[in-house]
């Protein structure tokens, strides 16, 4: 067994894949420790895939059959999704490995279709396999771009002095010339002399892992979003007229920097509940005023609120676009509070100006 070692997490649908996750298993036996994405019905799920993300030296992206289940049910976003930004916003060099869908009758979900999509456009060491692959030869191929690439030493030791006794180094990200991040090490107290290049700005891995967003500095590894562009949201309400409620739906134009402005006055911490409030709350004035021009003799206007499936799209979008993360205490589902994130106040704060 080697003594020398990595910590590898791997990003995937937990019990998909089985036979990729086996083989991925034996293949890095004496090569990394591995942690792996859990079932979201576990109540810190997402926590613990957090944490193993910012202990990790490098992550392995599976993206197989499902798209997975939202680790809340009205966001839509699976825990494999929300690893993966994880992994992007900390700068972990990624091994990617995507299912090739040829058979026919097999039906790809729009969202895995969307996530993948995303993962195609900003990864670089990406691996396609299919149920005839060789996923050891894949595997092996894989593995030699990611370290060739990004110059990884592994961040475990086994101590000189004891087998049973490994020695943790220090880890500093570096970036190459081709601006992708490398890890550097200390191991028994010796540290590294190589230089780290103006885009670090000299700040070492516990910064980077930090939950000082390296986004702001790094806006391309999110979709970003227009303040300018607008799409069509549609919407119901009650409208009450001459003592009858009769059910509207209608359409509306919004536009980003609307969405944006009312993310702002949300308050520091939000549930997913608040979240939809304060998005329907923004169309609530121009919903009144439309329907009352369709319908003269409404005298009361109520319960504005945008359709499931745009509802969904929206708060995907800016969970995609990085305006929208997550608190530490988000533990579990039904605990789950959202804040608008440091990207997305600082757009706030230069549109405002």
């Amino acid at each position: 067994m080697s003594s020398h070692r990595y910590h590898a997490h791997i990003i995937c649908v937990a019990h998909n894949q089985p036979r990729v996750l086996d083989s991925v298993a034996i293949f890095f036996q004496t090569r990394a420790f591995l942690t792996y994405d859990v079932a979201t019905e576990l109540p810190q799920a997402f926590l613990y895939g957090r944490q193993c993300i910012e202990a990790c030296d490098y992550t392995i992206v599976v993206v197989g059959d499902s798209y997975g289940v939202g680790t809340a049910q009205n966001m839509g976003v699976s825990q494999m999704h929300l690893s993966y930004l994880s992994a992007r916003a900390k700068l972990k060099p990624m091994l990617v490995l995507i299912k090739s869908h040829k058979a026919k009758g097999f039906e790809v979900s729009r969202q895995l279709q969307e996530f993948t999509h995303l993962i195609e456009q900003q990864a670089t060491n990406i691996h396609y396999y299919d149920d005839t692959t060789n996923i050891n030869q894949l595997l092996s191929k894989a593995y030699q771009d990611m370290t060739a690439s990004c110059e990884l030493r592994a961040s475990w030791v086994k101590s000189v002095e004891s087998n049973s006794n490994p020695l943790i180094s220090k880890r500093t990200f570096q970036y190459a010339n081709s601006g992708e991040p490398t890890l550097s090490t200390d191991t028994a107290g010796q540290s590294s002399k190589n230089p780290i290049t103006k885009r670090s700005n000299n700040q070492n891995f516990e910064h980077l892992a930090s939950d000082q967003h390296v986004d702001d500095d790094n806006n391309d590894m999110f979709q970003v979003l227009s303040l300018t562009e607008s799409f069509v949201i549609k919407y119901s309400a009650h409208a009450y007229e001459g003592g009858n409620l009769t059910d509207i739906t209608m359409t509306m134009e919004i536009t980003w920097l609307e969405v944006l402005q009312a993310l702002a006055k949300m308050p520091a911490a939000s549930s997913s509940y608040g979240l939809q409030s304060c998005l329907n709350r923004l169309i609530a004035p121009r919903a009144e005023h439309d329907i009352k021009q369709k319908m003269p003799n409404v005298h009361a206007v109520a319960r504005c609120q945008i359709a499931q499936n745009d509802l969904y799209h929206l708060q995907r979008s800016i969970i995609v676009a990085n305006w929208i993360e997550l608190t530490k205490s988000s533990v579990n589902a039904s605990q789950q509070m959202w804040k608008l994130t440091s990207y997305a106040k600082k757009i706030y704060r230069a549109n405002k100006s």
